[in-house]
């Protein structure tokens, strides 16, 4: 009971140095996430103190404020990854064909305008992936990434077993990579 009192009251009297340090690295602090974390490394600096290394504060405010760096800059990785992930997801739901749940191919548009660009863009971009592979290869691109058919449709449409399409498959993502476009979601 005595030290949980002796905490409170030794958190209490620093807190103003963890606000300090947040102050001075202008963290904007409405969920006073940093301050915990302030808090924390304070009481680690104190339980860490050696006193034949220098004074206890200042030892404390270094340590609170390396503490909130680290905190910044995980927090700052998580909000780019998060951030990377809404731009790709979104990419991939509304721009372009794509394959929904139910594996129908859709084309989004929003004016006339964006359609010719969009198709300029579009029948540009297939024209150069089509200049890479086989025409056993472009079938499967055609039909698999573009019309939105499964592999064994495909199969049972050309007449071929489904290891022949998903060899199809294989090769164009190999020849794909060898031409710097691995990162095409789509294949």
């Amino acid at each position: 009971m005595n030290e949980n009192r002796d905490l409170e009251e030794f958190l209490k009297q620093n807190e103003r140095r963890v606000y300090y340090q947040i102050h001075q690295l202008q963290i904007d602090d409405k969920d006073e996430e940093y301050f915990q974390e302030g808090l924390v490394a304070m009481w680690k600096a104190y339980e860490n103190y050696q006193p034949d290394k220098g004074s206890l504060s200042t030892y404390m405010n270094y340590t609170i404020r390396n503490r909130l760096i680290d905190a910044i800059r995980k927090g700052g990785k998580e909000k780019e990854l998060l951030e990377k992930f809404k731009k790709q997801y979104q990419i991939d739901t509304t721009s372009g064909n794509y394959r929904n749940p139910t594996g129908v191919s859709h084309i989004l548009i929003d004016n006339e305008a964006e359609v010719k660009s969009e198709m300029d863009i579009n029948r540009e971009f297939w024209k150069v992936i089509r200049s890479l592979l086989t025409e056993k290869e472009w079938k499967w691109v055609r039909y698999y990434v573009i019309e939105g058919m499964s592999q064994q449709e495909i199969a049972n449409q050309e007449k071929v077993t489904l290891v022949a399409v998903k060899g199809w498959a294989r090769e164009v993502r190999k020849k794909l990579r060898s031409a710097g476009w691995e990162n095409l979601k789509k294949f």
